[in-house]
């Protein structure tokens, strides 16, 4: 492994490298554990498991798969430290990086990280420059994952930190268009990018598109917890559960599913969120060690590189 070669063995050995090795390794440690405190002191009054043990056993999956999430990236980040002609460990280069992105943030340059990130990364410019399929693609599903998970922050905060009123009732404005619709329309973009991609390489088969193993189990594991999510939805609609009892055209694709689902699968809610919220944070765990990692860090890498190019290298 390249962080790992031959070259690193003197640095290996020198007190510098150990220090700096503990100290990321104790940074890394602190995140887990900041996660895992504000994890584990929200309420959640407003979840609809009533099995409570369900959302304990949820919750420490969560942190043992946010912790993998980080540790992943982290390895990710010192694969990217080791190139050649560069001084000094990985740890160290990568630690030395984290104070100066920081200072470029605060100096006013936010602005202008963040137009490049939305261009580059979300907006896939380049992408679009060479192919407007693949380009749809990707940012259907890019897009609607990125949706989903400010909207998750959004709901959090409201419901668990501020108890916002309009997000709680069930006829709040809150509640109608950004828990029922929004989640809804994010989830729909993500599903159709998905088919489409599902459909260029399980059916049309380009031959610019090479289908290997982690491809298809990237692109099987985001479909079947974007499908469990709108599946979960329409049995808490057609069993009636709390939450899921008025207003449901807001909810539009979930509720199109519950049309065609029996009231009495509302027994089996709990179970079906459980396993839901499981394959969710499984998922999140694998994203450092799948392609779905670099449909982001890739641009932010380029346009990092392209920015500070002595950054990283600098003593």
């Amino acid at each position: 492994m390249g962080i790992y070669s031959s070259s690193l063995i003197q640095a290996r050995m020198s007190g510098r490298y150990l220090k700096d090795r503990l100290a990321l390794y104790l940074l890394f440690l602190a995140a887990v554990v900041a996660f895992s405190a504000i994890v584990l002191l929200l309420p959640y009054e407003t979840v609809y498991v009533s099995e409570r043990s369900y959302l304990e056993l949820f919750l420490a999956v969560v942190i043992a798969c946010v912790a993998v999430f980080v540790l992943g990236t982290m390895y990710n980040m010192l694969v990217w430290m080791s190139g050649k002609g560069l001084h000094g460990s990985p740890e160290g280069r990568l630690l030395r990086l984290l104070p100066r992105a920081f200072r470029f943030l605060v100096r006013g340059r936010l602005w202008k990280a963040t137009a490049v990130f939305a261009k580059d990364a979300l907006y896939l410019s380049k992408l679009k420059e060479r192919s407007a399929s693949r380009w749809s693609m990707h940012l259907l599903i890019l897009g609607g994952f990125i949706s989903m998970f400010v909207l998750d922050i959004i709901s959090t905060i409201s419901l668990d930190i501020l108890h916002y009123a309009p997000m709680i009732e069930e006829d709040g404005w809150a509640k109608l268009w950004i828990r029922d619709f929004g989640f809804d329309f994010a989830g729909t973009m993500m599903l159709a990018g998905l088919l489409i991609a599902a459909g260029r390489r399980f059916v049309l088969k380009p031959k610019i598109v090479r289908t290997e193993l982690p491809d298809a189990v990237s692109l099987l594991f985001l479909l079947a917890v974007v499908v469990g999510g709108f599946v979960l939805e329409g049995i808490g609609i057609a069993g009636g559960i709390s939450g899921h009892e008025a207003n449901h055209e807001y909810s539009f694709l979930g509720y199109a599913l519950s049309l065609a689902m029996p009231g009495s699968w509302g027994a089996y809610y709990d179970q079906i969120w459980l396993v839901h919220g499981l394959m969710s944070a499984l998922l999140i765990a694998y994203i450092p060690f799948s392609k779905l990692f670099h449909m982001v860090a890739t641009p932010i890498a380029i346009e990092a590189d392209r920015t500070s190019p002595k950054a990283v290298g600098s003593p």
